[in-house]
Parts: structure tokens; sequence; C-alpha cells
């Protein structure tokens, strides 16, 4: 976000990092790494989604049964 600093041309900056996050987020990454994983863990992994973040680093959610 440095190129907030130094508008208006600055502002080009932010064009390339919205591409990365926008194919991270729906082309490359996630999908199918988490196709992937469904195959291969099944249900296991279906669990693990429902707790855990996709992508930023957040504390898991507890399950209805922990409680």
């Amino acid at each position: 976000m440095y190129g907030l600093a130094f508008a208006p041309w600055g502002l080009i900056a932010i064009v390339p990092q919205a591409i990365i996050l926008g194919s991270i987020f729906g082309i490359t990454g996630i999908p199918p790494t988490e196709k992937q994983a469904i195959r291969s863990k099944g249900d296991a992994y279906r669990d693990y989604q429902k707790r855990v973040s996709k992508f930023v680093p957040m504390p898991p959610k507890s399950r209805a049964s922990d409680a």
C-alpha cells in the first residue's frame, strides 16, 4: 500500500497487488488446493474447513461438540 503515499502515479502499484490477491483467492491458490485436500482427506478436511479461516491466520472456531 505504499503506492497511496505517491498518488497519483503510485496508485498504479495497487493494480498488481489486486491481481495477485485475486488469483490466490479465485484461480491458482485456494480453490485447487482445497479440492485436492478434499479428494485426499475427505470428511476430515471438510471438518477442518469449518473451523479454520481460508487465508488470514485467525484463531480456530470451536466445535459444537467441544463445548
